[in-house]
């Protein structure tokens, strides 16, 4: 059938990316697992999965056991099932003992090497000096190498803080270069960057990437220059930075907004060129319960010489809508396809239907071997009385970052805030004795540090995922990690909204499912809700579909299920939504008689040109499918009417 033969549209499909009627998949999730057995904190994990040995999996993490602020390693040898774990030995740590390591970072290199940074700092005051300090295993985590500060003089009035590390693993002529990026105080703070070309053996002198800042407005005050920058090398070697800084209003007034920031490099990391304010943001703000967030950038790039390589993604935590306005976090999403020089439009990647009455926050993410982007996050709604616990979750993309899936749980239990501080009296006397200010100090020290922190981590190794969080449910902040395989889950629905209204055949689209290639789609439509009469199906192997033929006046259900075609495995249906379908018209009928024929052209010719009734719709008027309604649209009408031209196309 022709499009001409079809019923169209008055107003435009809507193909905004984000929607508030889903819901989360019914998978159930994987096993969790308890990693660390301590009374005290434990928080801010990061985890990968040894290239070379996907068995082996190594963690690391914030750690009190001792009283005070430590970092512990967890290896696994069986895929992240059982756990082995220890602390930075006090021989290994840049000031010795009763001295404090915090912010623990880690990644790995195509070979398998493991690096690893902490923030190593002396005494309880934070102007008696601190130094990044970096470890190695080439052992696949069995043993460690270092400490290795990034700085051969220590400044005692320089205070590092939020470091993370990255490395080259292109294959290209920067492959094996570490790269750490930091902010540096007192106040106004910078944003700096060192790097390492010799498998962190040595570090060359620091750049400068975020210098402090001010404008005529501010007078003489300058600005903080920002904080939580992350590096991220692109497929071609060029060096990124993004982190949350403030962006100054040109002009008079000291006014301005919090942004994502990013910077590149071309060659290596030697040079940087001029900050680039990405996205707009929340900045610092707080989910329910008390627990800090912040528009910390996080994130990926593709390297896998595939159909979306060298994509950059970037996750952070955002305040509600566009505009920020609203009062709950959001697990927000941009992508680059062009080297970082232009963005998307956010994606909101938490999906459930009241997702504007919770909060979601503190995601972390990576790309697979195959290009899969998972993304794990926290979220509150699973206590949707109050919105108070909350929990694991995850998501995936399969087609670059342009859509999300329906988000699956990870955490079996969810946890507290409430219990996030380690309960006092289950601490060692040796905790009460450190020589920190006494009990009173280190209780409320404990508190402050408590909560969530401000990261946690995932990994992938081809199909097989692994995530580590900070839980409560044992009454203490614990770290526990689950493994799963990547899930075919239930199709996430886009558009058309769910209780829209169309006066033309509405585009039916989806979240992909599966694997590039590898996914097909049974698209269902029914007057029913519950699809037991006059059901419409289809089969297609995109994520949307023009339901032919033209769907009649009324209300009309719609679902997809999605399929494995190497396997031929299927998820559930998708949750059902409906449409009401009102007053539909022929594509070409601008007179509205029922009939497309040359007394439509005359009509047209007489309302553009001699001020003439107007068509029934605006959309049966655009014939050539060009979104605009004008004497093109004329000329294609009679060359399809008197001379066998293309169909009409109101699409």
């Amino acid at each position: 059938m022709s499009k001409a033969g079809h019923a169209i549209v008055v107003a435009a499909v809507c193909w905004l990316m984000i929607s508030t009627a889903v819901a989360t998949s019914n998978l159930p999730p994987p096993t969790n697992i308890r990693v660390t057995y301590y009374p005290e904190l434990n928080n801010e994990e990061q985890v990968f999965i040894c290239p070379a040995d996907s068995n082996v999996v190594i963690a690391n993490w914030r750690d009190f056991r001792l009283g005070y602020r430590q970092i512990g390693i967890g290896r696994s040898t069986d895929g992240g099932q059982t756990w082995t774990d220890s602390l930075i030995p006090v021989d290994m740590q840049y000031f010795g003992a009763e001295a404090r390591q915090s912010d623990p970072t880690m990644t790995v290199d195509r070979l398998g090497n493991y690096y690893m940074s902490v923030l190593d700092y002396d005494g309880v005051g934070e102007t008696d000096g601190s130094v990044i300090s970096f470890y190695k295993s080439v052992d696949k985590g069995i043993s460690w190498t270092g400490p290795v500060p990034n700085v051969t003089v220590l400044d005692p009035i320089i205070f590092e803080d939020k470091q993370f590390i990255t490395v080259d693993r292109t294959g290209g002529p920067h492959d094996g270069n570490l790269y750490c990026s930091w902010t540096r105080f007192p106040n106004p703070d910078r944003i700096m960057l060192v790097r390492s070309t010799d498998g962190c053996q040595s570090f060359e002198d620091t750049v400068l990437i975020g210098p402090a800042q001010s404008s005529t407005g501010c007078g003489s005050t300058i600005l903080d220059a920002g904080q939580f920058s992350i590096p991220i090398v692109g497929s071609n070697g060029d060096v990124h930075v993004f982190w949350q800084g403030y962006v100054l209003d040109s002009g008079l007034e000291c006014s301005g907004r919090t942004h994502i920031k990013h910077v590149v490099s071309t060659d290596g990391g030697l040079t940087f060129g001029a900050e680039q304010a990405v996205i707009p943001v929340s900045g610092y703000t707080y989910a329910n319960g008390g627990i800090d967030t912040y528009s910390m950038p996080v994130g990926d790039v593709d390297l896998t010489g595939g159909p979306f390589d060298g994509n950059i993604y970037i996750a952070f935590t955002n305040r509600g809508d566009e505009d920020l306005t609203e009062d709950r976090t959001d697990v927000d999403f941009i992508r680059s396809t062009d080297g970082g020089v232009t963005w998307s439009d956010r994606y909101q990647i938490n999906d459930p239907p009241d997702a504007d009455q919770m909060d979601a926050f503190h995601p972390w993410l990576i790309v697979n071997e195959e290009g899969v982007l998972v993304v794990i996050f926290y979220d509150q709604r699973y206590d949707p009385r109050r919105y108070f616990l909350f929990d694991c979750i995850a998501a995936y993309s399969f087609d670059g970052g342009e859509t999300f899936t329906t988000n699956h749980r990870i955490s079996d239990v969810s946890s507290s805030p409430h219990d996030l501080d380690a309960p006092l009296d289950l601490l060692p006397p040796a905790f009460f004795s450190a020589t920190d200010g006494g009990a009173a100090a280190l209780a409320t020290s404990t508190s402050m540090a408590g909560l969530i922190a401000e990261y946690i981590g995932v990994t992938a190794f081809e199909d097989k995922i692994l995530g580590v969080w900070t839980d409560s449910r044992d009454l203490n902040s614990e770290v526990y990690t689950a493994t799963w395989q990547l899930p075919l889950l239930e199709p996430r629905l886009i558009a058309p909204d769910t209780n829209s209204i169309h006066s033309m055949q509405p585009l039916l689209k989806w979240s992909t499912g599966w694997k590039h290639d590898q996914d097909s789609y049974r698209v269902e439509m029914s007057p029913t809700d519950d699809f037991s009469a006059s059901v419409i199906s289809a089969t297609v192997d995109t994520n949307f579909h023009l339901p032919e033929p033209p769907l009649t006046n009324g209300l009309w259900y719609w679902r997809v299920k999605g399929f494995d075609l190497t396997t031929g495995d299927s998820s559930g249906y998708s949750p059902v939504w409906n449409f009401t379908m009102e007053g539909s018209y022929e594509c070409g009928d601008v007179d509205g008689s029922g009939q497309v024929d040359a007394l439509d052209v005359d009509y047209f010719i007489d309302w553009l040109y001699r001020g003439g009734t107007g068509p029934v719709t605006l959309a049966v008027a655009d014939v050539n499918g060009d979104d605009n309604v004008d004497v093109l649209d004329i000329d294609y009408f009679i060359d399809w009417l008197y001379r066998g031209g293309p169909d009409l196309n109101c699409w």
